[in-house]
């Protein structure tokens, strides 16, 4: 597996390198070399070879700029070369499109290349910068990171590779509408969470973040432009009135521009005192803080990008038994009507957002059952990783006979 990222950070890697080397499988993850990590290491079963020496975001960006115009990237294809001479490679397993160009100049290296869409990653691009503020980095982006570009190089790529994995069904049914790829070499296999991932919330855990009298709105993850934290931001005037108690907690960082952009939202709408930025907390207060939250909510904005992936903290929430409240992003109303597991709102409507925390404040008792719902459908149901996995361990069974 091949991964421009931090190994074992990156939760869906992961997932998919334990789940082969539990089966059998020899995995080795190459991945770059950050400050005072190994260069080489087992990790659960899992080999990992760490590349390069202090890899950095400029470093990166660097060679991001690099392989957007001649679809190499130099630092990745000369280190592989090494680890080809090292190691003999049966399966090369691409994560996400920026590194597709450089893995299939060694498609005769290897019996089978897959190539493993973390997201709709041309539409991702149309919305990570979209709060920028420097004008270089702007420049930049639009040149380099220009989603038709890499859109062509998406249905380049998709059409070259043999075998390719989607997030979501809807991935699936976007890459054969627009570049009529094959389905039959497209396999879906999604961001679900372990079911042993629940023993988080019986763990007791404290968290010193909540408190028992405060009616909790909660987000956890990462801040963008694509988050909908603004929508949920501007919809506290019309809930603080209703309920005098709520408040939103914002778990988690986004870079300088986007909190900015986010405070400001907080401020103009004059909900300082009923917004609160909690900024990183330990992984298991975390789970205590999810769990002990009245509302767990998921408000991304609706686009190409959020309607073609779906984030692991859905199935964490769903495990949590809080009451979960989603936008209609494709994905998420899709699990969540499908299973009465929680409440929608229209996606960027803050009138419809607020109207759903209302009503989960007005009919707690007679909403309680969707958590029920919820939690049954990752426990017993089969919305989990341990279902899922087996279809990653079928398609490499297929793959080496």
């Amino acid at each position: 597996m091949v991964v421009d990222g931090s190994y074992p950070n990156d939760i869906r890697v992961r997932k998919e390198a334990e789940a082969l080397a539990e089966n059998g499988k020899k995995v080795l993850v190459v991945c770059p070399k950050y400050t005072s990590q190994l260069t080489q290491e087992e990790i659960n079963g899992v080999q990992v070879y760490r590349i390069g020496k202090n890899y950095t975001t400029f470093k990166k960006g660097i060679h991001d700029i690099f392989e957007s115009v001649f679809n190499i990237n130099l630092f990745f294809y000369f280190n592989l070369k090494k680890v080809f001479k090292k190691y003999t490679i049966g399966f090369l397993h691409v994560h996400d499109l920026p590194l597709a160009g450089t893995c299939y100049l060694f498609k005769h290296e290897v019996k089978g290349l897959i190539l493993d869409l973390h997201e709709n990653y041309p539409e991702a691009l149309k919305t990570w910068f979209l709060w920028k503020k420097s004008p270089v980095l702007r420049i930049k982006n639009s040149i380099f990171m220009n989603p038709k570009n890499w859109s062509k190089k998406e249905e380049k790529y998709c059409k070259k590779y043999n075998t390719i994995i989607c997030v979501v069904e809807e991935m699936k049914k976007k890459l054969h509408t627009n570049f009529q790829i094959n389905p039959s070499k497209m396999h879906v296999i999604s961001n679900h969470e372990k079911k042993s991932f629940q023993a988080n919330f019986e763990a007791n855990n404290k968290q010193h973040i909540i408190d028992s009298d405060v009616f909790s709105i909660t987000y956890v993850g990462g801040f963008g432009p694509h988050r909908g934290l603004d929508t949920a931001i501007a919809g506290m005037k019309t809930i603080v009135q209703k309920i005098p108690t709520a408040k939103l907690f914002l778990v988690g960082k986004g870079n300088k521009d986007v909190e900015a952009k986010l405070k400001s939202i907080t401020s103009e709408n004059n909900v300082e005192n009923s917004v609160e930025f909690v900024g990183y907390r330990p992984f298991e207060e975390v789970a205590a803080i999810m769990s002990q939250s009245t509302i767990n909510i998921i408000p991304h904005h609706a686009n190409e990008h959020t309607d073609n992936t779906i984030p692991h903290k859905l199935f964490q929430i769903m495990m949590s038994k809080s009451l979960l409240l989603v936008s209609s992003c494709k994905p998420l109303k899709r699990i969540v009507e499908k299973y009465d597991a929680g409440l929608v709102f229209e996606a960027s409507n803050v009138q419809d957002f607020s109207t759903k925390v209302i009503e989960a404040y007005s009919n707690t008792e007679s909403l309680s059952y969707k958590t029920e719902n919820a939690y049954n459908a990752v426990m017993q149901q089969g919305e989990n990783w341990e279902t899922e996995s087996e279809k990653l361990i079928q398609l490499y069974d297929n793959l080496a006979n």
